[in-house]
This record gives structure tokens, C-alpha cells and sequence, in this order.
């Protein structure tokens, strides 16, 4: 499956299987970014699917946020495709619905 990561206007969109073949591409992309920008937006809504270990980089990515105060929106909570995977991993509470992108 294709694979991307997409800067749509400050809002960095993952597009494609979020898997272990593409968690350390996602932790270094966004590792990079956290040492750069003090917000980051992240949108999960074209994922097709998602797997544990890119559950634990999204862990990964909150925690160094939240180590760096810096603010994290991570959009996609609708997306019906991962949205059990983020309840199993009581991961919900990452998702933001108030990003405005004006």
C-alpha cells in the first residue's frame, strides 16, 4: 500500500497503512518537526489502517510533545477505520476537534 506523509498548509496528513513497515519514517518525521515547530497538526483521517506499533508512535510523538510543551492537534477521530484501535489503546484522549486551519 502507498505510503505518505503530506504538509497540506501546516497540516501534515498521513495518507496510506500506518504500520510497522512505516513507524520509524512517521517517529522521524515528526520527531523532527517537535524539535522545530511549537505546533503541530496531524491528521489521521486518510489512514487505512493502523497497527500496535503505530499506536506506540503515536505514544512517542504525545509524550514529546507534552516533554517540549509544545501543542499537538492530532485530527481523525472519525476516521471508522482506526477508531477502535485508538479506544483499545485508551488512546482517544489525543484527538483534538477545535483546530481551526484559517
Amino acid at each position: 500500500m502507498n505510503f505518505e506523509i503530506i504538509n497540506n498548509k501546516g497540516v501534515f496528513e498521513i495518507h496510506g497503512d500506518f504500520t510497522k513497515a512505516h513507524t520509524n519514517q512517521v517517529a522521524n518525521y515528526f520527531n523532527n518537526l517537535l524539535d522545530k515547530y511549537y505546533e503541530i497538526v496531524i491528521c489521521l483521517k486518510q489512514v487505512k489502517c493502523i497497527d500496535d506499533k503505530a499506536l506506540n508512535v503515536m505514544r512517542f510523538i504525545v509524550a514529546k510533545a507534552k516533554r517540549r510543551s509544545k501543542i499537538l492537534f492530532v485530527l481523525g477521530k472519525d476516521n471508522k477505520r482506526i477508531n477502535k484501535q485508538f479506544k483499545t489503546a485508551n488512546l482517544n484522549n489525543i484527538f483534538k476537534n477545535d483546530y481551526d486551519s484559517k
